[in-house]
């Protein structure tokens, strides 16, 4: 097995550089609105009489802005003429201080905010400073020295870019504003980063006539085309006071994500959940201000997971994600487990479905006779469940870790008894019950949030993939794009607890087996058939005692021999069903292999509970 592997493994995993990693990010994310879309944004925030008193307040003749430089030389000349501006606005709007909230424009010449996602020297010319709920000084101890610290993305409501006009235009073959987008990127990404309970986060590109705003939501991004502000100073002025806005909510903030921050520090927090039958908020007490799990990834789901407390103490999970339509919402799949030994618990939900901050097509531009905007629409949903040990790759001992994953398999095969399958087996959806925890909940399954009904005996085909790369079945991968490919089902769930108890194996504690590192990195292979095809080949081989890390006791490395044999026997009576997957199979006897059901469970657990309890397994191995 060992020469088969080799041949397959190699330095595939070139880093990119950060800048062309938000290139890759964005690709195909990118949606141009028409004028419409920005010149109508915050028509409600600022109704006539506001307008007039904002007009008053700036030196606006002749349809211009006087301030305003007419040829400027550089793009620096233009930083205090819109500084002043912009601080005109949100003064005349009311909106530089509101009880402990307070807005200010600024210039960042010289200063140097700190990144902790993106590795760019890429810096916003003007931003919208702010306090109060959601905002904070930056945490710049134990940083460089050079990074300032009383202005971050942890404290701005807004950023810009500033350029020359003769340098932007809306001509789509050059492509300007794409790189605009792009750039407007690395701000988003870190605003998404630093402040954990945004939703979604929209920009300016800015110069000495036109201006142009950006919208990063977890679908995409969306951008108007350049907008003359001399012509239309009310725009300008709209944009100006929503982006400055003292309510968080229509800034893109969270506002039932909530901490107190008395000196610039937040101190504590909470997170509110209401009940629609009370018409009551119910208090979580955050046990950490920050999240402990969160998504650093521009779009998708954006998860963020909460370490919080009820009123009575206990610890409990609160977990937010943007849910794409078409996918089942976790909390329909928990409530089907209610009860469950060894799943997941829910205490509590709220679907955003429908609200206007909580449902990306209500952020996107209403499209008008001949439009398509194409973008995923997406859902917030946010779960409040309990809250379990650490995740499986903590371990300290063999004993508790084949105690985790034998009540981890016991209830996925629950789960699919309740008709659910789960469909994300990985180290991070399998959490330690506690110390002392009873059988049956040593291990608990977590995180259905793609999960979905039961149907691969009425749909056998179905191209649907969905997973953690390193522990999805090698089948999956390899079938990915192939018309006939067969649907998930438990026995690739299967193949994935036994992924995930190969890294376990050889990917957490020290050894000298060195194909092993080249192998366990290619399964997280980002190429299909990279990782489908190391898994085949290492399921098609021979698997030897003198290959497995010797602090594994003689047990476990029999228990991991015949685990590896049996998912290499379900591979190979798949592959005779299936054939190629390039045309149509019969699926009678794939039904016939999926009635061996309870067998299979048995007999894998079988494995695993021969192998509790040996003699040696509760020493401490020797982790990495």
């Amino acid at each position: 097995m060992r020469a088969v592997l080799a041949e397959m493994i190699d330095d595939k995993t070139a880093k990119l550089a950060s800048f062309e990693d938000i290139q890759r990010e964005t690709k195909g994310r990118i949606v141009g609105a028409k004028e419409r879309w920005a010149t109508t944004m915050y028509s409600e925030s600022v109704p006539e009489e506001l307008m007039k008193k904002i007009k008053a307040n700036l030196d606006i003749t002749n349809g211009r802005f006087n301030n305003v430089p007419k040829d400027p030389d550089m793009k620096s000349d233009l930083y205090d003429p819109l500084v002043n501006i912009i601080q005109s606005i949100i003064t005349a709007s009311g909106n530089a201080k509101y009880k402990n909230s307070t807005r200010e424009a600024m210039h960042t010449r010289g200063k140097c905010l700190l990144k902790q996602v993106v590795n760019s020297e890429i810096s916003p010319d003007i931003v919208i400073k702010a306090t109060g709920n959601s905002f904070e000084l930056p945490r710049t101890n134990g940083v460089d020295s050079g990074v300032d610290a009383s202005l971050g993305y942890t404290n701005v409501t807004c950023v810009m870019e500033v350029k020359l006009d003769h340098t932007t235009n809306d001509d789509e073959d050059l492509r300007v504003a794409r790189r605009e987008v792009q750039r407007m990127a690395v701000h988003a990404k870190e605003i998404f980063a630093q402040q954990p309970n945004r939703l979604f986060f929209r920009g300016l590109v800015i110069t000495e006539s036109r201006v142009r705003l950006i919208q990063f939501d977890r679908a995409g991004v969306v951008h108007s085309p350049l907008i003359n502000y001399h012509d239309d100073p009310d725009t300008l002025i709209r944009l100006v006071v929503g982006l400055s806005s003292i309510p968080e909510v229509d800034l893109g903030l969270d506002d039932t994500v909530r901490w107190n921050a008395p000196e610039g520090r937040k101190t504590h927090g909470a997170v509110m959940m209401f009940d629609e039958k009370t018409e009551k908020y119910t208090k979580y007490r955050m046990r950490n201000l920050d999240p402990f799990f969160k998504r650093d990834e521009l779009f998708g789901r954006a998860t963020r997971m909460w370490d919080v407390a009820d009123a009575d103490g206990q610890k409990l999970l609160v977990k937010d994600a943007w849910i794409g339509t078409r996918t089942t919402p976790e909390h329909v799949s928990l409530k089907k487990a209610v009860d469950l030994l060894g799943v997941q618990q829910l205490v509590d939900h709220e679907d955003r479905t429908g609200t206007e901050f909580g449902e990306i097509d209500y952020l996107r531009p209403m499209p008008e006779k001949g439009d398509f905007y194409d973008f995923e629409n997406r859902i917030f949903q946010r779960i409040i469940t309990i809250r379990y040990g650490g995740s499986i790759d903590s371990f300290t001992t063999e004993a508790e870790v084949l105690a985790a994953l034998r009540d981890a398999i016991a209830a996925h095969e629950r789960l699919v008894n309740a008709g659910i399958l789960h469909c994300d087996i990985s180290q991070g959806n399998i959490l330690f019950g506690g110390s002392n925890a009873p059988e049956g909940i040593r291990g608990i399954l977590i995180d259905l949030d793609v999960a979905m009904e039961i149907m691969y005996d009425k749909n056998p085909i179905d191209p649907r993939t969905v997973g953690t790369r390193s522990s999805q079945s090698q089948l999956l991968l390899r079938g990915q794009g192939l018309s006939y490919r067969p649907a998930h089902d438990y026995l690739d769930d299967l193949e994935s607890f036994f992924w995930v108890l190969i890294h376990i194996i050889f990917d957490h504690v020290e050894h000298s087996q060195k194909w092993a590192n080249g192998f366990i990195a290619l399964c997280s292979s980002t190429d299909n058939l990279d990782s489908g095809g190391v898994k085949r080949a290492f399921l098609d081989g021979d698997l030897l005692d003198s290959q497995i890390p010797d602090c594994w006791t003689q047990e476990c490395k029999d228990m991991v021999i015949a685990f590896h044999g049996f998912m290499g026997s379900i591979a190979i009576q798949k592959e005779r069903i299936i054939g190629t997957m390039m045309e149509e199979w019969d699926p009678a006897p794939m039904h016939e292999l999926h009635a061996q059901m309870a067998d299979h469970y048995g007999e894998i657990l079988e494995m695993i509970d021969e192998a509790l309890g040996a003699p040696g397994s509760n020493r401490a191995l020797p982790l990495v």
